[in-house]
């Protein structure tokens, strides 16, 4: 007999889901796998997937395994897509469909899935992957891609038939939250529900994007983006629907601009075969960053006496979120003021973080650590963006005592830029 299965990884979803689309339409017998093999591991003494996407997945997973019963799909559950895949092969004669995704990890699993009758889509980017020169800045890439059309989203599956198969239990992780942390419902319904509950905020987004606190402030799209709740197709073309029904506006573009940075780092970790994963990222220099146990404690404990970092590091840690703004000053001071191993960081974020992807947090990263795309010096005064930002009552919410203690940033940030990265 023959069957189609239909390999799930960040790809929750049931519309504009290339892989779940044409198995459908070309096959009588479609089963959908996912293994929580991806879910495991650690990297730099932190687990890989905190319990905050942990939960977003599972949750994310209860509602797709009832949405593929409506089409006639059962979704079997594992713990390791190799010797499932072998059981299967054994008594049914089966054909692969997947997702490419960039990463190391993700590559590895593709070469699994490819040992079998296979078909698979690049569907991570709103546009399709096209050349440019990957080690140079953003700006070289939104040239080039603002020219091209972006596809328009798939529709729904067919209706199938499908086959019972042993599958893994699971249950979700209990967690509960602080008063003031964002919470996130997860799913293909809650996605494309929060999308059109954005469309009200669309033409103020730029203006407050930046804001420390609040729901509303920015798009809040990136977990079910990261999950594969919905693509960023679909959130594209709704945007260019909303604008014609209205009106265009800076920061209606805003959002696309977003899409395109979110789209840059996918295609330079594509391009650059993971280099982003490396500690001289796609500089290929040995840069010196220190080895400081001190700091890394005081950091990761959130005791390093500068408000908005520990305030950010409390929120992270009891939450799974903070904002893009907060994530860059972390980051930023971490390397740039710590002079510390990017990577430890970024590791740090990919246990925590609800919207975890490989491509965005390591290429954000690398970017603010030097190694990356941007080829200044950034570096983010912590004091001065706090004030900017809301930071005030950022930190009223999620400190309980603040500090008196005076850092000179600057001089820090230097002294790195000299000891670490070698540039006067």
């Amino acid at each position: 007999m023959k069957l189609a299965i239909v390999i799930f990884r960040n790809n929750l979803r049931v519309e504009d889901n290339p892989s779940l689309y044409y198995a459908s339409k070309s096959n009588d017998r479609v089963l959908g796998l996912y293994s929580f093999e991806i879910l495991q591991g650690h990297l730099f003494g932190f687990k890989k997937c905190g319990k905050f996407r942990e939960a977003f997945v599972k949750s994310s997973l209860e509602q797709l395994y009832k949405d593929l019963k409506a089409y006639g799909i059962n979704l079997c559950f594992t713990n390791d897509f190799s010797n499932t895949l072998a059981k299967l092969s054994d008594k049914f004669d089966i054909s692969v469909y997947f997702d490419e995704e960039v990463g190391s990890e993700e590559e590895h699993l593709q070469r699994v899935f490819a040992k079998y009758k296979h078909k698979s889509y690049f569907n991570q980017t709103m546009i399709e992957p096209f050349e440019f020169d990957f080690t140079k800045s953003f700006s070289h890439f939104r040239n080039k891609a603002e020219k091209l059309e972006i596809p328009k989203p798939l529709g729904l599956p067919n209706k199938v038939k499908t086959v019972e198969f042993e599958s893994e239990q699971f249950s979700k992780a209990m967690i509960s939250y602080p008063n003031d942390a964002i919470f996130f419902e997860a799913g293909e319904h809650r996605a494309k529900q929060r999308l059109e509950d954005y469309m009200n905020n669309i033409h103020s987004y730029k203006d407050t994007r930046n804001a420390m606190s609040g729901f509303d402030n920015s798009t809040k799209f990136s977990p079910y983006l990261s999950a594969g709740n919905i693509s960023a197709r679909m959130i594209y073309h709704r945007l260019k629907e909303e604008e014609r029904r209205g009106y265009q506006s800076q920061s209606s573009y805003w959002i696309y601009f977003e899409l395109l940075w979110r789209d840059f780092f996918h295609l330079v970790m594509l391009y650059s075969k993971n280099r982003l994963f490396l500690k001289s990222g796609l500089k290929g220099k040995n840069f010196n960053f220190r080895n400081d146990k001190e700091s890394l404690d005081k950091f990761f404990s959130a005791n390093t006496g500068i408000d908005i970092i520990d305030a950010s590091i409390i929120e992270l840690k009891s939450s799974g979120w903070l904002s893009n703004r907060n994530r860059q000053l972390v980051a930023s001071y971490f390397v740039k003021n710590l002079g510390l191993d990017w990577r430890v960081c970024a590791a740090f974020f990919e246990s925590y973080l609800v919207d975890y992807n490989p491509a965005s947090n390591y290429g954000n990263f690398a970017y603010q650590a030097h190694v990356g795309n941007d080829k200044t010096y950034r570096v983010f005064d912590p004091i001065k963006q706090s004030r900017t930002y809301g930071g005030d009552n950022y930190i009223k919410t999620w400190l309980d005592k603040r500090s008196t203690s005076f850092i000179d940033y600057h001089k820090m940030s230097q002294e790195v830029k000299k000891e670490v990265f070698n540039e006067a």
